[in-house]
């Protein structure tokens, strides 16, 4: 910038100004402040230099003062235009000047802003709605042309939990008292408003700080100078309560009519005097009792009562009433013919004009069925208790999502949980992983059978981590209203040895029962998972078939115990040869086979692979192992056979290895 428009200049020529002066920069399409005078910093109670007009200005101010910048350095002329400022409760009116400056191809605008006085009828418009705004029992707010809320009284901004401050820069129809619908109908109002309409008496519904809705009418009147809107004064008159009374009064008379059917269809009523006498009841209490209308009328109004009741009861409960309190509790009546019944009875005191109570209505409803049925229901716990408490059976009751909502005191005692840490919490978390799916698949059935039973077999969790085998039988219930599962019930016992005996049984049956290695049965049941895996990873198996050399000579020098730990030893040696996923199998006397899986299908390659495993064989077995101070060594004959190039059956390549091995000892020997 030249220096004829310097600090010192502009300070020399401003400083002292009574006029707001502002000498601003455009930098791409904001405008930035490089000097102000005192009246400015004033004006705007900050000095904004260094700062954006948008970072200073309210955004509804700002937007009029950027537009005729813009149009001043597009005329690149002199531009005059007028504007309002409210703050506190004041409007004050400003006539700025603004002149276009181009100094090295920049552009700056050097504004200068004084007040004026505003028309009459406006400083007096405006000074009585401020009066409303502050002494007002009604609600008003200020609105400018941007649809900013500019000003509210005291009333208002309490009910809406609103500060005039933290709003300043919020569109009105963006406030949270407002839902979308209504913000659409307001703005249509303030529209019309702006226009010079008088809109009067639209009802507008707010939400209030509580989150209660309340309804309002609403008059809009426009704020205008030398015939120009500047704001919008909204006054609200609150309805909420006549709404809700004029509503109320709609079906008062409706619901009284229906309140009198509904109330002789199904209860007794009972009307008495203020002494507790019966003044009139209708049908259905002669109808329920046997006794007739003129058999009930004059009598104390406990006539109906049974035995049931100690005397000290009855007085109290009446001593209540008596009190104008109503009084509610189950009451055992008596018919005529001596049957006793139940009824929920409520007594309410009926007062005269003058505030007296004069009668009692009493309106029982008959609820021996319930009693009845509530007594069943405790006898039929009280025994579901003494035998769940008093089994080994594992009795369980979850929601349609597994959650335990009982559980028998033999989980406590078998599992060691209490039972607060059982209610409420997952099935599943009790379960060990491997039966995790089958819980899941028994909550989420493919078809529902509400009848029969289903089994199932679940490995436990105990508190302290081991575990327990449970078999359990559970049954579904289920909503038929709602076509969904509402509990899943299951009785479970311990199978935990059973379980160990089927393991051991299922060991011995795929096992040599001397060496502990895998028998024919375990090659023939594995042999297929085997095949699959190669054909999926694209790799070979090989079968080899080995024979130990001279075993007969063992038997026979040193006896058949040394001959079986020498066949143990000689087994596991070949399990120190190969690799975890390899399998080894005895198939009886000497012989043995293995499965070399995951070889080369490169014929070169697996031959290197072939050869690096026969290898370690022959070491181990060289190296050998020590039985009653003895030591032995021994070789073995090998053959080999190859999946899938020399057959994909396992028979044919186990017969194909016997005579690859056969050919093996011929050439030994």
């Amino acid at each position: 910038m030249s220096s004829i428009f310097s600090m010192d200049l502009l300070n020399l020529l401003f400083k002292n100004s009574n006029d707001a002066v502002f000498f601003m920069e455009k930098i791409d399409e904001k405008y930035r402040y490089i000097f102000v005078n005192d009246a400015a910093v004033k004006l705007i109670n900050t000095n904004p230099c260094g700062k954006t007009i948008e970072q200073v200005i309210p955004s509804h101010m700002a937007k009029t003062i950027i537009h005729h910048y813009d149009l001043t350095i597009e005329q690149n002329k002199q531009v005059e235009f007028e504007d309002f400022t409210y703050e506190r409760m004041n409007v004050r009116k400003q006539r700025t000047t603004t002149i276009p400056v181009v100094q090295d191809g920049k552009n700056y605008i050097l504004a200068m802003t004084k007040e004026v006085s505003m028309s009459l009828d406006l400083e007096d418009k405006y000074l009585f709605m401020r009066s409303l705004f502050s002494n007002s029992f009604l609600s008003t707010i200020l609105i400018s042309n941007d649809l900013q809320l500019l000003e509210a009284n005291t009333k208002f901004m309490d009910e809406f939990n609103i500060q005039v401050e933290d709003a300043s820069r919020t569109s009105i129809l963006d406030m949270p008292f407002l839902e979308r619908k209504m913000a659409k109908k307001l703005k249509s109002y303030l529209k019309r408003a702006q226009l010079g309409e008088n809109v009067q008496s639209k009802m507008l519904f707010f939400i209030d700080k509580h989150n209660e809705q309340r309804c309002f009418t609403a008059s809009f009147s426009s704020l205008t100078s030398n015939g120009e809107n500047i704001a919008v004064f909204i006054i609200l008159q609150e309805i909420t309560e006549f709404i809700k009374q004029g509503q109320a009064l709609r079906t008062a008379s409706h619901g009284l009519e229906m309140f009198k059917n509904a109330i002789n269809s199904f209860a007794d009523v009972i009307f008495t005097d203020a002494d507790g006498n019966i003044i009139d009841v209708n049908e259905r209490v002669v109808k329920n009792t046997g006794f007739t209308h003129e058999e009930l009328i004059g009598m104390p109004h406990h006539f109906l009562h049974s035995t049931y009741h100690p005397d000290t009861t009855l007085m109290s409960n009446w001593q209540k009433v008596s009190k104008e309190e109503i009084w509610r509790d189950e009451v055992c009546n008596r018919k005529k013919n001596g049957e006793i019944y139940w009824v929920d009875s409520t007594m309410i005191p009926l007062k005269n004009e003058l505030g007296d109570v004069e009668q009692f209505l009493m309106v029982q409803y008959n609820i021996s069925s319930e009693k009845q049925l509530m007594s069943e229901l405790y006898i039929i716990e009280r025994n579901f208790r003494a035998i769940t408490e008093n089994t080994n059976d594992f009795i369980v009751v979850t929601d349609r999502f597994g959650k335990i909502k009982y559980a028998s005191p033999s989980y406590s005692r078998k599992l060691g949980y209490l039972e607060e840490e059982l209610i409420g919490v997952p099935y599943d978390r009790l379960l060990k992983p491997e039966s995790v799916q089958l819980w899941h698949e028994a909550l989420n059935p493919k078809t529902v059978d509400i009848v029969e039973e289903q089994k199932i077999e679940l490995l436990l969790y105990k508190k302290d981590n081991s575990t327990i085998w449970t078999e359990g039988n559970y049954t579904l219930t289920f909503d038929l209203a709602n076509h969904e599962i509402t509990e899943i019930v299951m009785v479970s016992r311990e199978i935990t040895e059973r379980k160990q005996l089927e393991d051991k049984l299922t060991y011995l049956a795929y096992h040599d029962s001397l060496t502990q290695l895998g028998n024919r049965r375990k090659l023939y049941k594995d042999f297929p998972l085997l095949k699959t895996e190669a054909d999926e990873t694209g790799t070979c198996l090989a079968i080899l078939y080995l024979d130990g050399d001279n075993f007969k000579q063992v038997n026979d020098l040193y006896g058949h115990d040394v001959g079986d730990e020498f066949l143990i030893q000689f087994g596991k040696s070949l399990v120190r040869s190969v690799r975890n996923e390899d399998l080894v199998i005895r198939l009886g006397g000497d012989e043995f086979l293995i499965v070399l899986t995951g070889l080369s299908i490169y014929e070169k390659e697996r031959s290197v692979q072939l050869a690096h495993i026969m290898d370690r064989i022959k070491e181990n077995l060289q190296i050998g192992w020590m039985i009653r101070a003895a030591h032995f060594s021994p070789t073995a004959s090998m053959g080999l056979s190859i999946y899938p190039q020399h057959s994909l059956s396992l028979d044919v390549l186990i017969d194909l290895a016997d005579q690859a091995l056969y050919k093996a000892k011929q050439t030994s020997n």
